[in-house]
C-alpha cells in the first residue's frame, strides 16, 4: 500500500518565531500594560520602535505588538502605568540605537556601557513607561 502525501496550503507565520535557545521551561516573557489609549500606544511601538501587530486583531481595548521574540500586550486602562520599566535584551544595541534615532525617538538615557558590563539606553513610551534596550558587553 502506498500513501500519497497531499500538499496543504499554509498561512504565513504572522506571529514571532519561538526563541532559538532551548530553555527548560520559559520561552518568553511579555508584559501587559494597562494604557489609556491602546491604538495610540500601539502606533508608537510600531512606527517608532519597529514592532508589528497581528493583522485584523487589534481593537480599541486590546492588542499585542511584537518585534522578533519580544512582545508587549496593551489593554485599555483608566490611568497610565506608573513605576513601570521594561528591559529588552537585543542582539546589536548600537545598531538599534541608531535605528531609533533615525526614526525620531527621543532618547531619555543615552547609550553607554554600564559598570555592570551591559551596554544600554532608554526611552519613554507615550504613557511614561521606561523602555530600556541592552546587550551584554565585555
Amino acid at each position: 500500500m502506498t500513501l500519497k502525501l497531499l500538499k496543504v496550503a499554509t498561512l504565513p507565520n504572522i506571529m514571532p518565531n519561538m526563541p532559538t535557545s532551548t530553555p527548560e521551561q520559559f520561552y518568553q516573557g511579555a508584559p501587559l500594560l494597562l494604557v489609556a489609549d491602546v491604538p495610540d500606544t500601539a502606533a508608537f511601538y510600531q512606527r517608532k520602535l519597529g514592532f508589528k501587530s497581528d493583522p485584523g486583531t487589534a481593537t480599541r481595548e486590546y492588542t499585542v505588538v511584537w518585534r522578533d521574540n519580544a512582545a508587549v500586550h496593551l489593554a485599555k486602562g483608566e490611568l497610565a502605568p506608573t513605576g513601570v520599566r521594561i528591559f529588552f535584551w537585543v542582539k546589536d544595541v548600537n545598531a538599534l540605537y541608531e535605528e531609533l534615532i533615525s526614526r525620531g525617538v527621543a532618547i531619555e538615557v543615552p547609550i553607554a556601557t554600564r559598570p555592570y558590563r551591559v551596554r544600554d539606553f532608554s526611552i519613554r513610551d507615550p504613557n511614561g513607561v521606561a523602555v530600556i534596550f541592552g546587550q551584554d558587553w565585555d
